[in-house]
C-alpha cells in the first residue's frame, strides 16, 4: 500500500468523522453525557473539539497527498508537512473560532457598582429634592437612568455630575462646578 493510498484513507475518515459528528450533534443535540475537559477558558470551545479534531485530519491528509504526489517527497518530509499542515490549519481554525466565540460572549451587562465615581450628563434637570434623569455610557451602550441628588439641590439639565451611589435603580450624583480659573472640582460632601 503507497503512502497516497493512506493519506488518502485517512481523509476518507476524516471525511465520514466530520460528517459522523455533524449528524449525531445535529440528531443528539451534541450532549456528551458527563464527559467534561476543562482546558482554562470559559468558552465553549475545547482544542479536541469534533470540529478541531476533523480541520486537523482534513490539513494532516491534504497535506500528506500534497506532499507525496504532487512534491514528491520522501515519507519522513511528507508525514512531517502533513502534520504541520494540520497543526497549522486546526491551530488557526481554533484561534478563529476562540475569537469569534469570545467577542460575540462579551455582553453589554454591566455592574452598577462599576458606573460610581463616572461623570455623567443630567438630561432631565433634577429639581430640588426631586428625580430627574441621567444619561451614561456603559459598554458601548447608552442607558437613562432616573437620578437623585445626594444634597437635595437642584441640578440642571446638561450638568456634568459624578455618581456617588445606586441605590436600587436611581443613581445618586454630585454636580461637577467650575471654579473662576476654569477648573472642574467636585462640590464638596
Amino acid at each position: 500500500m503507497s503512502v497516497g493510498v493512506i493519506y488518502f484513507l485517512c481523509f476518507a475518515g476524516g471525511l465520514c468523522y466530520a460528517i459522523f459528528v455533524g449528524v449525531a450533534g445535529h440528531l443528539f443535540g451534541g450532549d456528551a453525557g458527563d464527559a467534561h475537559m476543562d482546558v482554562g477558558t470559559d468558552l465553549p470551545l475545547s482544542p479536541l473539539s469534533p470540529t478541531i479534531i476533523a480541520t486537523f485530519l482534513t490539513g494532516f491528509d491534504g497535506g500528506g497527498m500534497l506532499a507525496n504526489s504532487y512534491f514528491e517527497l520522501s515519507v519522513g518530509k511528507g508525514a512531517l508537512v502533513a502534520i504541520m499542515t494540520g497543526v497549522l490549519l486546526s491551530g488557526g481554525t481554533y484561534l478563529a473560532l476562540f475569537v469569534l466565540f469570545r467577542e460575540t460572549q462579551a455582553g453589554s451587562e454591566f455592574s452598577v457598582e462599576d458606573m460610581i465615581g463616572r461623570t455623567v450628563q443630567i438630561i432631565t434637570p433634577i429639581p430640588e429634592g426631586g428625580t430627574g434623569e441621567i444619561a451614561l455610557e456603559a459598554k458601548g451602550t447608552r442607558i437613562n437612568g432616573p437620578a437623585r441628588s445626594v444634597d437635595g439641590k437642584a441640578i440642571p439639565r446638561n450638568a456634568a455630575v459624578t455618581i456617588v451611589k445606586v441605590v436600587g435603580t436611581v443613581y445618586y450624583v454630585r454636580e461637577i462646578v467650575n471654579d473662576d480659573a476654569g477648573v472642574r472640582n467636585v462640590q464638596p460632601r
